[in-house]
């Protein structure tokens, strides 16, 4: 299993990985936000997943793995090849922990590209959370499952995407991908969630 530290500095992250032989490498990479209700106040730490906070009508770490597409599904949706997708725990420096999917890019990694996480809310359905959102720079996607929503982050977009049961969010650092790509990843998603 990998294990994650996770430090912010001026918007680039410091990762420890620890690997199970017990090695330590140091990686440094943009963090992936995921992105937070604009009715609460932002979370002190901005690493996904967080369940306390903005997030706290979230819960997290509801599927053991959160990479529901493929590095082929995946290099489709960014347009570049990346490497395969890893679950990852991610030890935060208040003492909380979480877990997400990364993906970074084939060719110049480490750089990530990608994040997954998927939710289930405390209240009502994901597509109830998806449409009380309203955070700036917010679109509707129709024609993908229950809801779904693309969120600027400022450092890419986020997807968040209503299952019956599920949300799921997938981030992508740096260019938006074109809609016809967004759709064709929700769908590939949605059909790897537990039912």
């Amino acid at each position: 299993m990998q294990r994650v530290t996770v430090a912010g500095l001026s918007g680039l992250l410091a990762l420890t990985i620890s690997l199970a032989a017990g090695c330590t490498q140091v990686v440094t990479g943009v963090g992936i936000p995921v992105p937070v209700p604009a009715t609460t106040t932002p979370a002190s730490s901005p690493d996904p997943p967080v369940v306390s906070g903005p997030r706290s009508a979230l819960n997290g770490d509801v599927i053991a793995d959160e990479c529901l597409l493929d590095a082929g599904q995946l290099g489709e949706l960014v347009g570049e090849p990346v490497l395969v997708p890893t679950q990852t725990t991610v030890d935060r420096g208040d003492g909380s922990s979480g877990s997400a999917c990364y993906v970074d890019a084939a060719t110049r990694s480490p750089a990530p590209v990608v994040a997954i996480n998927v939710y289930t809310p405390q209240k009502g359905t994901p597509a109830d959370f998806i449409r009380t959102q309203t955070a700036g720079g917010r679109r509707e996607l129709d024609g993908i499952g229950e809801a779904a929503a693309l969120v600027d982050i400022g450092a890419g977009t986020t997807l968040q995407l209503a299952g019956t049961r599920y949300l799921v969010t997938i981030t992508v650092l740096g260019d938006e991908p074109p809609d016809d790509a967004w759709r064709t990843a929700a769908t590939a998603a949605l059909a790897r969630l537990p039912a």
